[in-house]
């Protein structure tokens, strides 16, 4: 056990133990973390979770293909080790064996192991769709492509669910010998501990999917969100010469039905802005931002309409991926990046030109948060420096030019080539 490769196992807290193997893998597992003293790491092998997966849920990695089995193992991995009953196991272990009581512990061992296997169960289940779907749908292609069918043939969707940080480190650059092969990382991103400046209040608002809003009840003056639209494409840079077509963006407001019915002054909304300003003292620097976005508006609008802009002649481009370490040599004909294309957008809904003691607050859609009240603008700050501060650079799919992110956002993602 000592020798096993930290990245192929699962840690839980408990102790080593070299007895024979007489029960069924769960419960093996379970006993050696009774009869723990020493308080050292117990860990699981591949070939342990592979036993596991055969005597626990009848799933022989023999039988099929080597991608779904891995997704099995990735997953038996990561929910074993996150069980949420483990504190919990181990402080009644500490109770009956202080007490020395055999028969509630052989009780509690059978109910746990009821417990931890109907957890996993449940999520291998919910794997077994997409490996399957996933496997059927690769063998099909490989079938096609051997038959040399039309490329329309030749791709294979997999839908991933993540968080922003996930994605940027989501694919390893090559494949990674210690998780056998994966292209995939499936760690945790580590939060940032060393901020060297802090985010500017208008980089905030431009970032991924804020929205501003200053409402009464189901009254709407002001909505405003950010609406980027994103493209992504896996490509091997080793293999391949990626080809980007330059796309320049329209910069005319555009709007979601035609222009017809009464016009309304601009300076109703700019007016109505500086009222809110005298009474919400210290939101007046959100509401400078409002009054900003307004006064780029047309000088007439129309009521109850949305209105939409692009912000930059050209979207922007970057590549997201993670270093692996040791690499296998024969890794080198690999070199694995998410392309990311950005074209930046936000939207503006106008309703009812004047709004009196309105709720005034700030979303982060990613994040379902919300922030409203006197202290609105420290809580924004402060978590979008503790959660959103680390992006990689952008680069102009026109001139070439390379922004930081909060550079680009603090600007509105506008910059002249």
């Amino acid at each position: 056990m000592a020798n096993a490769d930290p990245v192929d196992i699962v840690a839980i807290n408990s102790d080593d133990d070299d007895d024979p193997v007489t029960d069924k893998p769960i419960i093996q597992l379970f006993k050696r973390l009774i009869d723990n003293d020493n308080k050292q790491n117990t860990v699981l092998t591949n070939a342990q979770i592979v036993d596991i997966l055969d005597k626990e849920f009848a799933i022989n990695l023999w039988d099929i293909h080597e991608l779904e089995g891995e997704i099995y193992l990735t997953i038996v991995k990561k929910y074993l080790k996150d069980w949420p009953e483990w504190d919990n196991f181990d402080r009644n272990i500490n109770s009956l064996k202080a007490r020395r009581n055999k028969s509630v512990l052989d009780e509690m061992l059978e109910t746990n192991y009821v417990n931890l296997k109907k957890y996993l169960t449940e999520t291998l289940e919910r794997a077994k769709v997409l490996a399957k779907s996933t496997v059927d749908k690769l063998v099909e292609d490989k079938a096609n492509e051997s038959k040399g069918c039309s490329s329309k043939t030749d791709n294979i969707v997999l839908e991933i669910k993540c968080s922003r940080n996930q994605l940027n480190q989501l694919f390893f650059r090559r494949p990674n010998p210690a998780l056998n092969d994966s292209i995939f990382n499936g760690a945790e991103p580590e939060p940032t501990q060393i901020k060297l400046n802090t985010l500017p209040l208008e980089a905030i608002l431009n970032w991924w999917d804020v929205r501003i809003s200053i409402l009464k009840g189901t009254t709407v003056f002001y909505d405003r969100s950010t609406a980027h639209q994103l493209n992504h494409t896996l490509i091997n840079k080793n293999l391949m010469a990626r080809f980007n077509p330059l796309k320049t963006l329209p910069q005319e407001i555009q709007t979601a039905r035609s222009n017809k019915g009464i016009l309304t002054p601009l300076e109703q909304y700019i007016a109505t802005v500086q009222v809110l300003m005298k009474e919400n003292p210290s939101l007046i620097p959100l509401l400078k931002f409002v009054r900003k976005d307004l006064r780029l508006m047309p000088e007439k609008v129309l009521l109850r309409l949305t209105y939409r802009r692009y912000t930059n002649k050209y979207p922007y481009i970057r590549y997201l991926y993670t270093e692996v370490k040791n690499p296998d040599i024969n890794s080198r004909i690999y070199d694995l990046q998410l392309e990311e294309t950005v074209s930046p957008m936000y939207r503006v809904f106008l309703g009812s030109p004047s709004i009196t003691n309105p709720t005034i607050e700030v979303g982060c859609t990613p994040c379902q948060r919300k922030f409203i009240g006197t202290d609105l603008m420290e809580q924004l700050k402060a978590h979008f420096e503790e959660w959103h501060a680390n992006e990689p650079d952008w680069k102009c799919t026109n001139c070439g030019k390379t922004f930081p992110m909060p550079t680009l956002a603090s600007t509105w993602w506008t910059h002249k080539c």
